[in-house]
């Protein structure tokens, strides 16, 4: 697995180490600073350190149960706070992972924090890649965060035993030190009285909403990291210029009503097709709830998404709801169904081709999903069907960022945001040898599970809210269709039960839906032979085949009810040769 940490930037840092004249096996700098220069350093970086207090205080449990501790360490390597798992804080004190220690690369060698006071970027540093043997019981992660006019203020960091390593606590330190960020913009505006409390609990929250500060000229004097993502890292000084897809709200301070001080990016909805946003997940179940909590805030960053579920759980549609959330909405959203994708046609399909390049071939040749997705997301839905050799295609593009197209030489990159989804246990598949490590963990960046149907504790509100979003808005449940309900199985999960309802209200005629007329695929009197249990296949066919009819055999509107989308459903019509009689 390549992260930032490795290789490359690893092997920088000990060139430099060595530079210094240390050695890895020599005794470590292990001064504390203690008295009156320390009170000084810490009184400089108070307000840095309150708003790491306020993070930490919400991180606590998981900081405590994953044994680490949290160091936030000033632009100077001087560790200012600390908080963490009381248990690990004693060894960690035998490297002198404590207030008053300074961390820098020069005294330290190889760790996070000194790598990332360095190079200015977030960076993991574990076991035998810290510089000196005595570290090298230790997994840490670091993120520098910088002031809202793009100087150093310092780095947050994550350290544990390497044992208690997880890929994920890169992630949580560069969301701490966004979120940093923004409070560090927020401090530094407020005494210019332009932000509202509305934005100020917005952020607060850990949405790292794009924020910048103009002066009366329109220039940038301020701007948070996922401003600086949208504008350029070089964005400061310069006049600022509105963005193409996205609009400006303005919050302005009536006392200097010549000029606009703060301008906030937010997303506008796509014209074309519509594409799902979080709104459109519909449900009370707090497993559900959670699972959109987290999906908003990944949406912001840009590391890759695994989505796990059942079929039929919704995983296209929190795709789409991530990429409609995030910095790259207005551009494409490609999704790919990698179950329904021949050897045959991989490269062409995923790369594109150029004229002559096979028989049959376009003239003017073919651009290929991910050129299509550039600077976009792509969705590769059933990822873990992949055979061994779209596998290895894959893992090429996501390590590399460029591609050729077929028959071409040109190299061309590709900035794409990767969502995948998949029904498989991917960890399962790892060690049965089915599927490669080194992609498992290229795709699991953030990684989500959405609950099956016969989970969630809110199924009774979701079917009166699609029976609210359906034609036939007077059909109501009777209890005894209710309790019907909750007792189903449920082996198609949402989209059985929204064809199932499309089905009971049209048998209802506009009256009460009764028992009898929700009817399941499975349902056959009082047969319980486990071989009376249809296949996904069946129940997939049965529900796009209800749906159709019930629309008149319109396919946007089947899609709708479906919950899936229209290219999807002509997919799924062709793989399943569904037409119309």
């Amino acid at each position: 697995m390549n992260t930032w940490s490795d290789t490359e930037i690893v092997q920088k840092s000990w060139k430099r180490c060595q530079k210094y004249g240390l050695r890895p096996t020599d005794a470590v700098y292990d001064s504390v600073m203690t008295g009156r220069r320390l009170n000084e350093i810490i009184k400089e970086n108070e307000t840095f350190i309150q708003h790491t207090v306020r993070i930490l205080e919400k991180l606590a449990p998981y900081i405590r149960q994953s044994g680490h501790i949290a160091t936030l360490v000033s632009k100077d390597g001087t560790i200012v706070h600390t908080a963490g798992d009381p248990s690990f804080e004693e060894q960690a004190r035998t490297v002198h992972l404590q207030v008053g220690t300074n961390w820098q690369e020069r005294r330290k060698g190889t760790n996070a924090m000194g790598v990332a006071l360095v190079e200015q970027k977030p960076v993991r540093v574990h076991g035998a890649q810290h510089f000196y043997v005595k570290n090298r019981f230790l997994t840490c992660a670091a993120s520098p965060v910088f002031t809202p006019r793009g100087e150093l203020a310092g780095v947050i960091n994550m350290s544990g035993r390497k044992e208690r390593f997880n890929p994920l606590t890169l992630s949580l330190v560069s969301m701490v030190a966004e979120t940093l960020q923004s409070r560090l913009l927020l401090e530094e505006a407020q005494h210019e009285h332009v932000l509202t409390v509305r934005e100020l609990e917005r952020t607060v929250d850990f949405t790292p909403f794009p924020l910048v500060s103009l002066d009366h000229e329109r220039r940038i004097i301020r701007a948070n990291q996922a401003a600086r993502r949208l504008l350029g890292q070089d964005c400061i000084g310069k006049e600022f210029k509105e963005k193409k897809g996205f609009v400006v709200e303005t919050i302005s301070d009536k006392t200097r009503k010549t000029w606009r001080s703060v301008a906030v990016y937010k997303r506008e909805r796509q014209k074309k097709e519509r594409l799902y946003t979080f709104q459109d997940i519909a449900g009370a179940c707090p497993r559900i709830q959670h699972v959109k909590r987290l999906a908003a805030k990944a949406a912001m960053t840009d590391y890759p998404i695994l989505l796990l579920g059942e079929s039929g759980t919704g995983k296209e549609l929190l795709a789409q709801s991530i990429h409609t959330a995030s910095p790259r909405a207005d551009r494409p959203f490609i999704a790919v169904n990698c179950g329904a994708l021949p050897d045959s046609l991989l490269e062409s399909e995923w790369f594109g081709y150029e004229r002559g390049a096979f028989t049959g071939a376009r003239r003017e040749g073919g651009i290929g999903k991910f050129e299509a997705a550039h600077l976009g997301t792509i969705f590769l839905d059933e990822v873990g069907d992949l055979s061994p050799r779209a596998q290895v295609a894959l893992l090429r593009v996501l390590q590399e960022k460029v591609i050729t197209r077929v028959g071409g030489v040109k190299s061309r990159q590709v900035d794409v945001r990767v969502v995948a989804a998949t029904n498989k246990d991917l960890l399962r598949e790892v060690k049965k040898g089915t599927f490669r490590t080194d992609l498992y963990y290229r795709l699991k960046g953030i990684q989500l599970s959405l609950p099956p149907l016969r989970e969630r504790s809110d199924i009774i509100q979701l079917a009166e809210t699609f029976l609210e979003e359906m034609d036939y808005p007077s059909a109501r449940l009777s209890k005894e269709a209710q309790e019907k309900l909750v007792s189903h199985s449920w082996p198609g999960n949402v989209r059985e039960l929204k064809s199932a309802l499309v089905q009971a209200a049209f048998l209802a005629e506009g009256g009460d839906i009764r028992p009898e007329h929700l009817q399941f695929e499975w349902d056959h009197g009082d047969d319980d032979r486990t071989d009376s249990v249809p296949t996904l296949r069946e129940v997939e066919i049965a529900a796009i085949q209800r749906s159709l009819k019930a629309t008149g055999w319109n396919v946007s509107r089947a899609a709708e009810l479906l919950q899936i989308g229209r290219n999807t459903l002509y997919r799924k019509m062709k793989g399943y040769q569904i037409e119309k009689l």
